[in-house]
C-alpha cells in the first residue's frame, strides 16, 4: 500500500497540472469557427491564378510577368458533395509565414489547421447569380486574404460576388499552385528601380498593387465571356474596392485611375503616399472610411482629414474609439490571444464585427441604389460608441 500521509502525492500533482495545462491550451488555443454568414444563399469559392504579360514584376529577382492569385466568393444554391475550404490552404506555410511578420512562436497558430470556412471550393453559383455586384479586397500589409473569409462570406451570403487579391510580395506569403511562393519583404521596396528612399519605394508598390486591381477588372471581363462556370455572374458597371491599412491606400490609388471603380470602402487607410495634388483632388465617389481613434496618431495614415475636406463626394467617415487596426483583419477569430497580445479592442467583444458586416452592405446597397440615405444613416448610427461623418460634419443623433 502507498504511503500518502504526510507526503506530497507526486503522481495527483502531475495529474492536476496536466488537467490544468489542457484546460489553459483548450482556452488560449480553441477550434476557431468562421461565424455562419446568415444570408439566404450559400457560399461557393474559386481560386484562380491570373498571369499579366503585359507587365514585368518590378519585385521579381529576374524578368518575371506580375503573377496573382485571386479568391472568388460567391451566391450558390447548393453546396451538396463540395468540400468545405479550410481557412488557411497551405497551413504551415501560411502560419510560419504569419509568425515571422508578426514575430509570434509559431505554435500560438497551430490551431488554426483545422478550421473550417463556410464557403465549398467549386460549388455552383446560384441560379439567381448574375451580373452581381463586385467588391474587390485588397488586404493589409503583410496580411494575407484568408484573413478577411468573414467579410466576404457575409456578402457572399447576401447576393455579392467578392474578389480577394493576393498580391506577391504584399501578402504575409502567396504560394501558386506550381509550388513558387512569394514572401513579405519590407525592406524590398527599396529594390524597385530608380528608387532612394522607402517612401519611393511604397508608393511604387501602392501604384503595382491598383494596377493589381485594374488588371483583376479585365480578367472577370474576359471570364464573363468564358467558358467558366462563373461566367455571368459579375456585373462590371457595379464594382467596389475595398481596402485594409496598406490595401485601403492601394485602393484609393486604384479609385484615382480606374473609372470602372464606382465606390470606394476602406478600415483605417494608409494614406501617406498621397502626394498633395491627390490630396486637393480628394475623392470623386461615394465613399465609406472607417478609422480607429489610434490610426489617427500613425504616420501611415496621411491626411484623411484632409482628403475628406476636400472630396466632390463628401465622404461618410465613422470613427470608433474601442476598436484596434488589426480589429479589421478579425484577429479575435484566432484565440483569445489576441486580445491578450494587445491586438484586438473591446469594440469587437460586444458585436462590433456585425456592425461592421452590416454597415458594409448597408454603404453597398445605397451606392448601388437599394437604400435611401436615411436607411443608411441609421444604420450606420445604431451604435452609441460610434460618431459618423459626412464629410467634415458629424451627423447628430
Amino acid at each position: 500500500m502507498r504511503e500518502t500521509h504526510g507526503s506530497v502525492d507526486i503522481g495527483l500533482i502531475i495529474g492536476l497540472f496536466s488537467l490544468v495545462l489542457i484546460g489553459s491550451l483548450a482556452y488560449l488555443f480553441p477550434t476557431a469557427k468562421i461565424p455562419d454568414p446568415g444570408g439566404k444563399y450559400e457560399v461557393g469559392v474559386e481560386i484562380i491564378e491570373l498571369d499579366d504579360n503585359s507587365r514585368i514584376d518590378p519585385f521579381s529577382d529576374g524578368e518575371m510577368i506580375r503573377r496573382l492569385v485571386i479568391d472568388i466568393w460567391y451566391p450558390s444554391d447548393d453546396t451538396s458533395g463540395k468540400r468545405r475550404s479550410p481557412w488557411f490552404r497551405s497551413h504551415s506555410l501560411f502560419v510560419n509565414s504569419l509568425a515571422d511578420n508578426y514575430n509570434l512562436p509559431p505554435m500560438l497558430f497551430q490551431h488554426l489547421r483545422a478550421v473550417k470556412t463556410n464557403s465549398f471550393i467549386g460549388a455552383a453559383p446560384s441560379a439567381n447569380a448574375n451580373n452581381l455586384p463586385v467588391v474587390i479586397l485588397s488586404p493589409g500589409m503583410p496580411a494575407i486574404v484568408p484573413l478577411y473569409f468573414s467579410f466576404a462570406e457575409y456578402l457572399a451570403s447576401r447576393g455579392f460576388v467578392v474578389v480577394g487579391i493576393e498580391h506577391p510580395y504584399a501578402a504575409s506569403v502567396v504560394e501558386f499552385s506550381d509550388g513558387s511562393q512569394f514572401h513579405f519583404n519590407k525592406d524590398r521596396v527599396l529594390d524597385l528601380p530608380g528608387v532612394e528612399t522607402f517612401e519611393e519605394g511604397a508608393r511604387l508598390s501602392m501604384e503595382l498593387m491598383a494596377d493589381d486591381l485594374s488588371f483583376v477588372i479585365d480578367s472577370l471581363s474576359k471570364l464573363n465571356e468564358s467558358g467558366h462556370q462563373l461566367a455571368g455572374i459579375f456585373d462590371l458597371d457595379r464594382v467596389a474596392a475595398f481596402g485594409h491599412s496598406g490595401g485601403g491606400g492601394v485602393v484609393h490609388f486604384a479609385s484615382n485611375d480606374d473609372s470602372r471603380i464606382k465606390a470606394l470602402l476602406s478600415y483605417d487607410p494608409a494614406l501617406f503616399m498621397l502626394n498633395d495634388n491627390e490630396i486637393e483632388e480628394g475623392i470623386g465617389i461615394p465613399s465609406l472610411i472607417i478609422e480607429t481613434d489610434e490610426w489617427k496618431f500613425r504616420e501611415e495614415s496621411g491626411r484623411i482629414s484632409d482628403l475628406i475636406e476636400s472630396s466632390v463626394f463628401p465622404p461618410l467617415h465613422i470613427k470608433i474609439s474601442e476598436a484596434r487596426h488589426p480589429d479589421f483583419a478579425m484577429l479575435d477569430h484566432l484565440s483569445p490571444l489576441a486580445h491578450f497580445l494587445d491586438f484586438t479592442g473591446s469594440f469587437m467583444k460586444s458585436g462590433g464585427e456585425y456592425y461592421l458586416y452590416d454597415i458594409i452592405q448597408s454603404f453597398l446597397e445605397y451606392t448601388f441604389g437599394n437604400l435611401s440615405e436615411s436607411e443608411l444613416l441609421s444604420r450606420l448610427l445604431q451604435r452609441d460608441d460610434v460618431r459618423v461623418f459626412k464629410g467634415i460634419h458629424e451627423i447628430p443623433r
